[in-house]
C-alpha cells in the first residue's frame, strides 16, 4: 500500500497545479487560435522575462528550434512540427544567423507582436486570478520555492 508522504503530496500537488494551469490558459489561447505549445513558443520568441529558461539561459541572439525543445522538454521532431504551423499562420519566421549563415533563427512577425500585446491584459488578469489569496511576500516565497525545486531536478 502506498503511504501518505509529504514531499509526494507537494509534487502530486506541482502536477496537478500545472495541469489546471494549463487547460486554464487554453481558454484565451484558443481564441487567438493556437495550441498552449504554440503559445509558450511565442512567449519564448518575444523573450517574456518571466519564463525560467530564459532567466537561467541569457539569450542576445533569437533562439533556435533546439533551444526551444530544451525548454519546452521535447524532442526536436515535435519543435519542427509546431514551428511549420506557426510558420503557416505567418506568426514565426526562420532567419539566418549573422555569423554563421548554417544557422537558422526563429523571430516573431509583426502579426506575433500585435497578437501577443493583444493577449497580454487578459493574460495578466488570469495570472492574477489564479493566484488571488497570496500576498506579496507569499508569491515571492513560492516562486523562491519553485525555483529551488526545478535547481534540485537539474542537479540531480
Amino acid at each position: 500500500m502506498i503511504e501518505k508522504c509529504l514531499e509526494t503530496s507537494i509534487l502530486l500537488g506541482i502536477y496537478e497545479t500545472a495541469i489546471k494551469l494549463v487547460s486554464k490558459n487554453v481558454e484565451f489561447i484558443q481564441k487567438a487560435g493556437l495550441s498552449n505549445q504554440q503559445w509558450i513558443i511565442l512567449i519564448h520568441l518575444a523573450k517574456d522575462p518571466n519564463l525560467p529558461y530564459l532567466i537561467r539561459e541569457k539569450h542576445d541572439k533569437p533562439m533556435m528550434a533546439t533551444e526551444l525543445a530544451e525548454s519546452l522538454g521535447v524532442t526536436r521532431a515535435n519543435i519542427t512540427n509546431l514551428l511549420n504551423v506557426l510558420m503557416t499562420k505567418k506568426l514565426v519566421k526562420q532567419i539566418e544567423d549573422k555569423e554563421d549563415r548554417r544557422i537558422k533563427r526563429l523571430v516573431l512577425t509583426e502579426k506575433a507582436e500585435k497578437l501577443i500585446m493583444d493577449i497580454h491584459p487578459e493574460r495578466t488578469e488570469s495570472n492574477k486570478s489564479q493566484l488571488k489569496g497570496l500576498n506579496m511576500q507569499e508569491k515571492k516565497q513560492f516562486l523562491s520555492h519553485l525555483q529551488l525545486i526545478t535547481k534540485n531536478m537539474m542537479d540531480a
